[in-house]
């Protein structure tokens, strides 16, 4: 698998044990299902809502 979805993105969060995660590609191509705010929900729902950071584009 080359992209992980909201779902496996958490579940690799949770087995590496990740202190910190920033996603990339996850708004920047149309054919994406899922973007921010999904992804966002499920680090929120997986209680990883401090790990996920998708930083400031410029």
């Amino acid at each position: 698998m080359i992209v992980l979805d909201s779902a496996r993105s958490t579940e690799a969060a949770k087995i590496l044990d990740a202190a910190r995660v920033v996603p990339v590609h996850y708004d920047s191509w149309a054919h994406f299902t899922e973007g921010r705010d999904h992804l966002a929900a499920a680090f929120a729902d997986a209680g990883f809502a401090d790990r996920v950071d998708f930083g400031i584009r410029g």
